[in-house]
């Protein structure tokens, strides 16, 4: 037989949504607090949370008539009508959060309006409320939870430590402190206090103190308005890069939630600087219309839908592309222009030279590499000021090093630069060298087309038919032309001329595989991972003896390159030891 169940029953299964762990407590409370309007927050833990966590803030606290509600599901001041859930402007919004927590804690809220002479407080336990009584209170809302989990031993049991749930709670208070830099958030666990965010930092002082001060240096900054959509914080040097995604964070209209398009979207701009299994650091602030977000799509609203999401993921590429593009500038000013005498005597190789085809000739549509006494001096010399892309590249090591080189072990070049000794990658560089030259010729408009003679057909289930039809104005602009093929199946009739001899079926089949990333240039990226695998099949290997004319070949045409310093997949091209490094090495100096 159907039976409702019981209130108690409802709001512990309710509690199991919207409360994991301890750190799922403080979330709720810190947003509370922030929607109250406070400036100044104070949270405390024992025992990892589940022996007390209390959250103390200066907000405007509740009216007396309001505490009977408090613990009250589905019970809210921020919603009204149906119509409200379209343009969300507060953190919190479903009434749950207290009663979920009232439901398998004891609970305390001790609360005095502002202006009002006297607080008033209500306590629930298991579910069951007190009634309001009042009591001595400063302004502001203190909310104390006691005894988590004491009526759900089975949840209770899957607890993790004091000190790892301990930690996790440091990591959201940090992260949630980074949208409200105008708030005063201390964070204390067993006695000692653990964070002390004043109000009034900057993002990447505050960013340093939750994070650690190393990851201060490195933060390019981020700021750029659409229509719109303003985008505003800053991204890490991939050198920050870490070994899991925890530091990438995004806020929407001051929410800390994700979206899988915009977090693909950054991936991708991140892709030609990482390795593999390398995640990027960075906070950045997202600022759209309400209407424009969905914050409840999530049981813990960690997560947002934007309607126009195509158009949010590719201002996310587009900004955070453009700052790892510009990065580097200061250092490119600072660089000077010293130019080595091209008469100065040059280490002899030794190894028997070869035809230079094996680089290949400059592609047409690319200016011929300079000269070694014009590549030193550097690329600014080529651009007046103000002129675009002044300050669009990163100092590129291979424009200041002098004529002499060796390569030793059939992989490694040594090179001689101003400040110290390049150690150079051959094969890493040749393949960011070739990548850069498949990509440029890609990036004619319109792109070449190499038309198939026997088409390739392709069986497709009714989801991916659905988004060929609509991605195929964007698969003919990256040359791949798609037709229908019948009801369950298209026909490849051609590829990019640059990937002639890639089988159509397979890389129609890796674009469907990204194909429910609604992120606009999911195409032109899975298009662009054949350029690395091509690149690096064409380029020498470990064991390759190279003549002086070909490093000379390469040297040259590596000094043109915007980003040289990292192959497409990740790896570095080229590490420098500095001249004080070295002395220091051979004891030179102390």
């Amino acid at each position: 037989m159907i039976r409702r169940l019981p209130p108690a029953v409802v709001n512990q299964i309710a509690a199991g949504e919207v409360v994991e762990r301890p750190v799922s407590v403080v979330k709720e409370l810190l947003e509370n607090a922030l929607d109250a309007g406070a400036l100044r927050i104070r949270v405390e833990v024992d025992g990892g949370g589940a022996e007390r966590i209390a959250v103390i803030d200066d907000g405007d606290g509740f009216l007396p008539e309001d505490l009977p509600l408090a613990f009250a599901s589905h019970a809210t001041s921020k919603l009204q009508t149906v119509a409200d859930l379209d343009h969300i402007g507060s953190l919190g919004f479903r009434g749950e959060a207290l009663a979920s927590i009232g439901a398998i804690s004891r609970a305390l809220v001790r609360s005095r309006r502002r202006g009002a002479e006297a607080g008033w407080e209500v306590r629930c336990e298991g579910g069951v409320e007190t009634a309001p009584q009042p009591c001595g209170a400063p302004e502001g809302t203190r909310l104390e939870v006691r005894d988590l989990f004491y009526n759900v031993p089975a949840r209770r049991r899957f607890l993790k430590s004091a000190g790892a749930e301990r930690a996790r709670i440091q990591e959201l208070v940090a992260e949630l402190s980074l949208a409200r830099l105008d708030v005063d958030v201390t964070l204390v666990a067993d006695g000692r206090e653990l964070l002390r965010l004043p109000a009034g930092d900057s993002l990447p002082a505050r960013f340093a103190r939750c994070f650690g001060v190393e990851l201060q240096h490195g933060l390019l900054p981020v700021s750029r308005t659409f229509a719109g959509l303003t985008v505003a914080g800053f991204v890490a040097e991939p050198d920050l890069a870490r070994r899991d995604g925890k530091l990438e964070l995004m806020f929407v209209n001051g929410r800390r939630a994700r979206e899988s398009s915009a977090l693909y979207a950054i991936r991708q701009a991140f892709r030609e600087y990482l390795m593999g299994g390398r995640f990027p650091v960075y906070v950045l602030q997202v600022n759209l219309p309400a209407d424009q977000v969905d914050a409840n799509v999530h049981p813990r609203k960690a997560e947002v839908r934007f309607v126009e999401a195509r158009r949010v993921a590719g201002c996310l590429h587009e900004t955070v592309r453009a700052a790892l593009q510009a990065r580097g500038a200061a250092a490119d000013a600072a660089a000077g222009g010293v130019v080595i005498d091209a008469r100065l005597p040059r280490a002899r190789s030794g190894f028997p030279d070869r035809s230079r085809d094996l680089f290949g000739p400059p592609p047409a549509a690319a200016p011929a590499p300079p000269p070694r006494e014009a590549a030193v001096a550097g690329v600014r010399e080529s651009r007046g000021p103000g002129e675009p892309g002044e300050a669009a590249v990163r100092p590129n090591p291979f424009q200041r090093v002098s004529g002499r080189f060796l390569q030793v072990l059939d992989l490694y070049l040594l090179l001689e630069g101003p400040d110290g000794l390049l150690v150079v990658d051959q094969h890493a560089l040749h393949e960011r060298v070739v990548y850069e030259r498949l990509r440029r010729r890609h990036a004619g408009r319109p792109v070449q087309v190499q038309r198939l003679l026997v088409p390739a057909v392709v069986e497709v289930s009714p989801t991916e038919l659905a988004w060929i039809e609509a991605a195929s104005a964007e698969l003919a602009e990256q040359g791949l032309l798609v037709e229908p093929f019948g009801p369950a199946a298209v026909a490849v009739q051609g590829v990019p001329a640059v990937l002639a001899k890639v089988d159509g079926k397979r890389l129609l089949r890796d674009l469907l595989a990204t194909g429910n990333e609604d992120g606009g240039t999911a195409v032109q990226d899975r298009i662009a991972e054949r350029f690395h695998a091509m690149a690096c099949r064409a380029a020498v290997m470990s064991g390759d003896r190279l003549g002086e004319a070909e490093i000379e070949a390469l040297l040259q045409e590596a000094a043109t390159l915007e980003h040289p310093h990292n192959c497409p997949h990740g790896r570095p091209t080229v590490l420098t030891f500095g001249t004080a490094e070295l002395e220091r090495y051979f004891r030179r100096r102390c």
